[in-house]
């Protein structure tokens, strides 16, 4: 049996959100490379295709396998698991009763999203199960609009235990941090490679570009 103390402190709150942190990081980046435009899929795949249809499947996977961890049972195998469940059964809410009940709410409709997307986490991501493989369906299928729902749930259930646990004068907003992914500025040089490709190609362009270099008091330098 597992011998910590299952009482929630600040640090497991901390940490938790650590890994919260990272879990919306890679939805952003997700979403900047694949999500924003199909001609930004044609451009990333133009690039390099095969390199970035691996990419998007190891972000998918990922999300889905962050999601299900943070969502997982307390306990598993006689360890204690850092989840939803677990900040709830262990924090102490018996001066704000209002509290734990929202928190239980956002619980089930984090848990309802985990069902949607868990069979891919099952069949595909932890285990490759052979029907499903022969079968050859997608799997963990969820409406643009449940995974919104979901980043709001887990912002709301955050912002509460930051207030219980860490600061009960301040405030933290998982959708409002800034600065999780610089993909767009991958995308951007990729884009401009493309215009640097465009010019060389264009021969008027590439001639008076060759013939304003030639005139330059450097040439010969």
């Amino acid at each position: 049996m597992c011998m910590v103390d299952p009482t929630v402190t600040k640090e497991d709150v901390d940490a938790f959100t650590d890994d919260c942190l990272r879990l919306r990081a890679i939805w952003h980046h997700y979403q900047t490379l694949f999500e924003y435009s199909q001609l930004r899929r044609e451009l990333l795949d133009s690039v390099a295709g095969t390199f970035f249809r691996d990419i998007n499947l190891i972000l998918i996977g990922q999300m889905i396998l962050q999601i299900c961890r943070i969502t997982d049972p307390i306990q598993m195998r006689g360890r204690t698991n850092l989840t939803v469940k677990t900040l709830i059964a262990h924090s102490y809410f018996s001066s704000e009763p209002g509290r734990l009940e929202k928190l239980e709410w956002l619980s089930e409709r984090m848990h309802d999203f985990r069902k949607l997307i868990e069979p891919a986490r099952n069949r595909f991501i932890s285990h490759l199960d052979l029907e499903s493989v022969r079968i050859g369906e997608p799997l963990g299928d969820a409406p643009r609009e449940r995974w919104l729902d979901f980043w709001i749930d887990l912002q709301e259930f955050l912002h509460i235990m930051y207030k219980h646990h860490v600061d009960p004068n301040g405030h933290f907003y998982l959708n409002a941090v800034g600065m999780m992914s610089d993909a767009d500025q991958l995308v951007k040089a990729l884009r401009e490679s493309k215009y640097f490709w465009a010019l060389l190609e264009d021969r008027a362009t590439t001639r008076l570009a060759s013939d304003a270099a030639n005139k330059s008091k450097y040439y010969e330098a």
